[in-house]
């Protein structure tokens, strides 16, 4: 392993990605304790997130290249940062790893074309996956497989990453799994309980994120009113563009409510009062707020175009994308059980308890390692 102590054991790491965004920084700072490591950001922030990043460490150091967006149809946007070919220029790393991410694809492709031109590895690390909702179209599946062929090793986030790299050409041996997590300190302890939050006797069916189609919200609120009591509830936690469909739908439902968005301990105090929790997703290369909600000794109920799936065994429940009816029997079947749900939910615990930030830091570690011994570098 690669430790600080030793100089000539510490290797130089560009790490490209998209955004900062709070769940990844303590990965990054903690892989940083084992390697010298640059971040680039192609962005400074997501415009659809509403977190609040402090780019500030002892051991990593973080840039953000001044970018440019291409708006195309569909509302997608392809970035590139004028300046960062002549900053790669400068001086060498040892390894370069890139995001996935094609909207960022004119960054990647530099990141690539630096460490060809330097004799360096390139590592890709991705997070995308297949679903009916969003499974690339000609033009980035081509880019995708041009990539792939250019790539020496990947680190694919979950079984469902590591399937969609080798539909693609990525070769199975050169594959590292690892998986997304969220650091304890980013939960912390609750503000309030379901008493306080007006609730008591309630069963809580939870949602938490961003209010937009691909989440599959519709189909939620249909399945719940099919099948929920008089004293089941569903919180909708978060906000976006499909609200005014959502409150529409929810008319006249007063077991359908709307928190709005909260982090911090408010957010937390809905995952300590909820009694299950389903993320209805239509597409998510991940799903933190899985993670979330198992760390929380919640049940689980998510569907097969979830990123996440690989953390939901004998914890929940796995239905088909835009499935109405096998959402709502999936619900059926933990409302009316609370025995289960007690059940999954310490499975849900259990699980997540072997998804930290260490472990996630191990995965780039191993694949670091792997490629500067297979490339005769210095390690």
């Amino acid at each position: 392993m690669y430790l600080k102590s030793n100089v000539q054991q510490h290797p130089q790491v560009l790490l490209l990605t998209n955004v900062p965004t709070p769940y990844r920084l303590p990965v990054f700072e903690a892989l940083a304790k084992y390697v010298d490591l640059t971040v680039c950001f192609c962005q400074e922030c997501d415009p659809t997130r509403l977190w609040r990043v402090e780019l500030c460490s002892e051991w990593v150091q973080y840039e953000t290249p001044p970018a440019r967006a291409l708006p195309l149809p569909g509302g997608v946007a392809i970035i590139w940062n004028p300046g960062l070919w002549e900053r790669l220029g400068r001086v060498p790393f040892d390894v370069y790893i890139a995001g996935e991410n094609f909207a960022t694809f004119p960054a990647v492709s530099s990141i690539l074309r630096a460490a060809r031109r330097w004799k360096r590895p390139f590592i890709l690390w991705s997070e995308a996956i297949d679903t009916p909702f969003a499974s690339g179209n000609f033009v980035s599946n081509a880019y995708r497989r041009w990539l792939y062929r250019r790539t020496d090793a990947f680190i694919a986030y979950g079984q469902r990453a590591k399937a969609y790299l080798l539909r693609r050409g990525a070769p199975s041996d050169r594959i590292t799994v690892g998986f997304q997590v969220v650091p304890p300190e980013q939960l912390p302890a609750p503000a309030s309980d379901k008493i306080a939050l007006g609730l008591a006797g309630k069963t809580i069916v939870l949602y938490v994120g961003y209010f937009e189609a691909r989440k599959g919200l519709l189909y939620l609120v249909q399945a719940f009113k099919a099948v929920a009591g008089e004293n089941d509830v569903l919180a909708l936690v978060g906000r976006g563009p499909e609200e005014a469909r959502l409150r529409a739908l929810s008319h006249g439902d007063p077991r359908i409510i709307f928190p709005g968005y909260c982090e911090g301990s408010a957010k937390t105090s809905w995952y300590a009062a909820a009694d299950l929790f389903v993320l209805p997703t239509l597409h998510d290369p991940w799903g933190l707020v899985v993670n979330e909600a198992m760390a929380f000794g919640l049940p689980i109920i998510t569907t097969d175009a979830a990123g996440c799936t690989d953390l939901v065994q004998d914890n929940g429940l796995v239905v088909p994308a835009g499935d109405t009816d096998a959402l709502a029997t999936a619900m059926r079947q933990l409302l009316s059980d609370e025995s289960l749900r007690h059940k999954m939910g310490r499975r849900s615990q259990h699980i997540i308890s072997a998804y930290t930030v260490e472990a996630a830091r191990d995965a780039f570690l191993e694949v670091i390692k792997h490629v500067l011994g297979r490339s005769g570098l210095p390690s």
